[in-house]
């Protein structure tokens, strides 16, 4: 049997001078903005091989470029059964979920791990299974329907608190540091 996968969703894409890299420099982002290292060594840490989706975040909806891609690889390839979304991925992430729910709900069983980071305005539980259960539920005979279970890791941006990493200029935004962030665990300060 092959390892399981991790489909990673980008951010948004933007020119030059809007998102740092590792190292601070704000490049361009043509394909969404993600710190890849991080993000992968996440789900090789987890136990998944990590499968980078080189589709940028905007615009966020069930029919986004990002959003088909993504559906089109999970269905493509049965060893995916975790999704990792960051800033836009993080929103196309829910519409993800809304259209398996909605239209292949027996597919929300594959699905055991979830991981949002950046995606501050919609809350840890818009991506909880209990939220996509009773969707799912009504799309086939209830009685039949056993309900999906997954985990969720959650986390808007690191904290004011929390130490960039060596050599990243101070006072750069923290917000593309989330992987970062999560490979420390979360911490706080």
């Amino acid at each position: 049997m092959s390892r399981p996968k991790m489909l990673i969703l980008r951010g948004n894409s933007a020119p030059a001078g809007s998102y740092p890299d590792e190292q601070g420099k704000k490049i361009a982002w043509p394909v969404g903005a993600l710190h890849v290292s991080a993000a992968s060594e996440y789900a090789r840490r987890r136990g998944y091989e990590a499968i980078v989706l080189d589709v940028a975040g905007q615009p966020q909806s069930q029919q986004s470029p990002q959003a088909k891609a993504a559906l089109k690889k999970f269905f493509e390839d049965p060893a995916v059964c975790a999704f990792y979304g960051f800033s836009g991925g993080g929103y196309n992430l829910r519409h993800i979920l809304d259209r398996l729910a909605s239209h292949d709900p027996d597919a929300l069983h594959r699905i055991d791990l979830i991981v949002v980071l950046g995606a501050p305005l919609q809350p840890k539980r818009a991506y909880e299974a209990s939220h996509y259960n009773p969707i799912a539920k009504k799309k086939v005979h209830p009685i039949q329907w056993k309900d999906a279970q997954w985990e969720v890791v959650y986390g808007a941006d690191p904290p004011p608190k929390w130490a960039l990493p060596k050599g990243v200029p101070e006072g750069t935004g923290k917000h593309m540091f989330g992987p970062e962030w999560l490979l420390a665990g979360m911490p706080t300060s």
